[in-house]
């Protein structure tokens, strides 16, 4: 797994990459509109590998980057005119839960323990 670290003026932003899959991560020091300071975003496994726990690998170093640099949650969305219903249930399992939701999707948040 590959994870390229890249500090601009008021964020960083960490790419998490294997060669099937990859997800973004950005960290802010102070809270952002979606009342945090983490966001992961972008996260797309290829289909041949779902399955094969590349996503969970993934989100974990994603939750690992945020958690080290001093974070104490991540958030995430999910949209239904993105993803299938079994990714939101996905998210669930791994300890995501709803912060707001509308009738497109719901914005998620992980305590990083």
């Amino acid at each position: 797994m590959i994870v390229q670290r890249q500090v601009w003026h008021d964020y960083t932003k960490y790419l998490i990459a294997d060669g099937y899959g990859s997800v973004q991560l950005e960290l802010y020091e102070k809270e952002q509109n979606f009342g945090g300071t983490a966001f992961i975003y972008g996260l797309y496994v290829c289909h041949s590998y779902r399955g094969n726990h590349l996503g969970d690998a993934l989100l974990d170093q994603a939750e690992f980057c945020a958690k080290h640099a001093g974070h104490k949650a991540v958030f995430l969305e999910w949209e239904e005119k993105d993803s299938p219903k079994w990714v939101f249930e996905w998210y669930l399992r791994l300890g995501y839960k709803e912060v707001e939701s509308d009738k497109h999707g719901y914005l998620l948040k992980k305590e990083l323990k």
